[in-house]
């Protein structure tokens, strides 16, 4: 069941919020819910499993002129992905560009190796997109475990590296 928090938790702490929302949770339901009791319980029951997945985040500044070139270049990175890494990628897109012509690119894959084997399948147009834009950071996420298998290969592009933390989960359908 979904609820929506009072103004008035967004004034508190986020601990107590949260207890509230926990706490509505654990009450029953009842009959004038809008929601199917169906979708309710699948949503509630959804499986969690560790995580293990990486996560890429890539942060490009479009250089002065070449908006529209970088721009065209992007299908070519999302048909690569879509024919060639069903198996590997959990998530793939560009979110951009912004007023001050950055684009992200957010990825997500189940282990280091997908996101080294996605490195390889889209370095052409990689290529050509970084004759129209820099890269300014490169965020990479992860099990420690995952992060050091691409500290090497990644090392010329000069990463920060985020962690995860113990206990993490992700949906089990991912």
């Amino acid at each position: 069941m979904i609820r929506f928090l009072p103004l008035c938790l967004l004034l508190v702490s986020p601990a107590t919020a949260f207890g509230f929302v926990v706490s509505t949770m654990q009450q029953p339901r009842s009959s004038h819910s809008t929601f199917s009791s169906s979708s309710t319980s699948s949503a509630l029951s959804m499986a969690l499993v560790e995580d293990g997945c990486v996560t890429l985040v890539p942060k490009f500044k479009i250089k002065e002129g070449m908006m529209d070139e970088y721009m065209a270049n992007l299908p070519k990175f999302l048909e690569l992905v879509k024919a060639n890494e069903q198996d590997t990628c959990l998530h793939y897109g560009f979110v951009g560009p912004t007023d001050d012509n950055l684009v992200i690119c957010r990825e997500g894959y189940k282990n280091a190796e997908g996101l080294l084997f996605h490195l390889q399948n889209v370095d052409e147009p990689l290529q050509e997109a970084l004759r129209y834009a820099d890269i300014v950071s490169i965020d990479v996420q992860g099990p420690s475990s995952e992060l050091e298998k691409l500290k090497e290969p990644l090392a010329a592009f000069s990463p920060t590296y985020y962690e995860l933390q113990p206990g993490s989960m992700r949906s089990e359908t991912l």
